[in-house]
Formats: C-alpha cells, sequence, structure tokens
C-alpha cells in the first residue's frame, strides 16, 4: 500500500512537471525574443545620447510634475525599459527625496510597456488602450503626488559619475545583463508554470482562488483572477506571463475577464520586487503602493462603466 501510495504521488508530481516544461521554454523564448532586440535598441539610444536629446524637449512635461528636465530621461527609460535601468538613470543624476518619490511611482505604473504590452495582447487585451491606459495612470499618479509630498530641495541622490563608456564596453555590459536576465526569466517561467499544475493537481489553487475571491468583487474583477492576480502581485506581469497566456489559451478565464485582469495588473503587480528596488533609493513605501493599488481599481470600474454606457 505504501509503495502504491508513493508511486502515485510520484506520478501527480511528474505528470504536471512534464506537462509544463514546453509551453513554458516556448513562453520563455517568445519573451526573450522580445526583449532583447528592445534593450539592445534602447541601450544603443541612450549611449549615441538619442534619448537625452528627447528628454530636452521633454522638460515642460516634467514641470506638470514637479521635476526638472532631467526626469525625463528616468521617464522615457522606464517606459522602454525595465526598472532596474530606471535605477541606474536616477543613480546617475542628483535628484531629491520628492522628485524620486514621483519618478517612482511613476516609472512602477509605467514601465516595460512594448513587453509587457506584447504579453497583455497574447491574452486577448487591445495593446493601444494598455499602453494609453497606464501613461494616463502615470501622469494622473504624478500629478498627485506632486500636490500630495511636502516640498523638498534636499538632494538625496548624489549620482555616480560613469563617464561617456566606450561602445564596445557598453555592448560587454549588455551582454553579460542579457543573459543573466535571460537565464533569471527562463528559470522564474519553467518553475511558475510547474508549480501552477502541481498546485492545480492537488486542488490547492482552488483554496487560494476562494481565499482572494472576496477582494476580486470589489475591484470589479472576476473569482476566476484569483491565482492570477496572486502571481502578478508576487512576481509581475512578465515573470507571470506563461500562467496567464495559458489559463487564457485553456479558457480557465474569459477574454472579457482576462481583459479587466489586465487593466488592473498592468498598472499594479510585482508589489515584492519592483518595491523594494526604489525603496532602497529613498521612495516611500505607501506614496508608490497605495496610489497603484488605488489607480488600478479606479480604472476597471471605469472601464466597465464606458462599456456598460457604451451598450
Amino acid at each position: 500500500m505504501y509503495r502504491s501510495f508513493n508511486r502515485k504521488t510520484t506520478s501527480r508530481l511528474s505528470d504536471p512537471v512534464r506537462k509544463a516544461i514546453k509551453p513554458a521554454l516556448k513562453t520563455a523564448v517568445w519573451f526573450v525574443s522580445v526583449m532583447v532586440p528592445v534593450s539592445f535598441a534602447v541601450t544603443l539610444m541612450q549611449h549615441w545620447g538619442i534619448m537625452a536629446h528627447f528628454a530636452y524637449y521633454l522638460e515642460p512635461v516634467c514641470r506638470m510634475f514637479g521635476l526638472r528636465g532631467e526626469a525625463a530621461l528616468v521617464i522615457i527609460t522606464a517606459a522602454l525599459m525595465n526598472l532596474y535601468s530606471v535605477v541606474a538613470v536616477i543613480q546617475s543624476i542628483p535628484f531629491t527625496a520628492r522628485e524620486i518619490c514621483i519618478m517612482a511611482l511613476m516609472g512602477l505604473l509605467a514601465h516595460n510597456l512594448i513587453v509587457e504590452t506584447l504579453v497583455q495582447m497574447k491574452t486577448g487585451s487591445s495593446g493601444l488602450k494598455m499602453v494609453s491606459v497606464r501613461l494616463a495612470a502615470a501622469a494622473a499618479g504624478g500629478m498627485f503626488l506632486n500636490w500630495a509630498l511636502p516640498e523638498d530641495n534636499t538632494i538625496t541622490m548624489h549620482g555616480i559619475a560613469s563617464g561617456h563608456l566606450p561602445l564596445i564596453e557598453v555592448m560587454e555590459n549588455w551582454l553579460t545583463g542579457t543573459i543573466w536576465v535571460t537565464l533569471k526569466i527562463t528559470c522564474i517561467i519553467v518553475s511558475l508554470n510547474i508549480l501552477q499544475r502541481i498546485l492545480d493537481e492537488f486542488g490547492v489553487m482552488a483554496i487560494l482562488a476562494r481565499w482572494v475571491a472576496p477582494l476580486m468583487r470589489p475591484m470589479g474583477l472576476s473569482k476566476n483572477a484569483g491565482f492570477l492576480w496572486i502571481i502578478a502581485y508576487v512576481v509581475g506581469l512578465a515573470y507571470g506571463a506563461a500562467i496567464l497566456i495559458e489559463h487564457r489559451n485553456e479558457n480557465k478565464i474569459s477574454a472579457r475577464d482576462a481583459d479587466y485582469l489586465n487593466y488592473h495588473i498592468g498598472m499594479s503587480h510585482s508589489h515584492i520586487e519592483d518595491t523594494a528596488i526604489f525603496l532602497a533609493i529613498g521612495a516611500g513605501l505607501l506614496w508608490i503602493t497605495l496610489p497603484r493599488i488605488v489607480l488600478a481599481i479606479i480604472t476597471v470600474w471605469i472601464v466597465k462603466l464606458f462599456q456598460k454606457w457604451a451598450s
């Protein structure tokens, strides 16, 4: 009996692992195929000063958020790349704690838009709507903090003078970072997919979904979105891509419910890692956390009301 139990348990563990690896690797390959060229192009744009040129003309816009013209480079970097790149730019320019907090919130609301929007499009959402909503939320969040935060002229980040590195060194740094990120993404996506299938096999997913179900309705989300909501909040939109895409492909969540979830998690995800990297450079926890959640909830309800009115 004991051996029979062990064989049954082993089979229940091995089958999800075997079924998870292929689709997870497929998603990881697709994700990396998008991320690498985008990252390469932006790195060259930064090196050649193209992004700094755009930033110069965006200075009047930055003033709306209580920021100096240099902040435009941070905002552009956030929109095109991951948040680690944003922190690197912030550390290279002297900013006040107030400016860092505003830029952190705006970056958290609208970052890595090309890659993350393509992930959302694979689950059926409109790329144009996702980008538009996240940019609007970033603008609203920036203006809110500009109004709510007290004035502060104290420079807390003194910058890291790195000089203008030779192109070969820039490319070496880019290649090293890209290899590390690629391995990290692949491991996370495969691990999450395996975990999700094992949890599903042993009924844990149903339990987790029931636990968070009471939170879904006030947020305007379906109870079927509970587990996906947890994944997005813990590991983020990009790293949870495999599970999000798989749930949609297997019709575990409807197209409309997936779309509502995308509106929410587009601007409110990865509340552990993404938040932590900005806390490390002086941003305030509540100022960069609560507005994201509130804006995400409000956005979903506005979308639902608009759709009801339009129909």
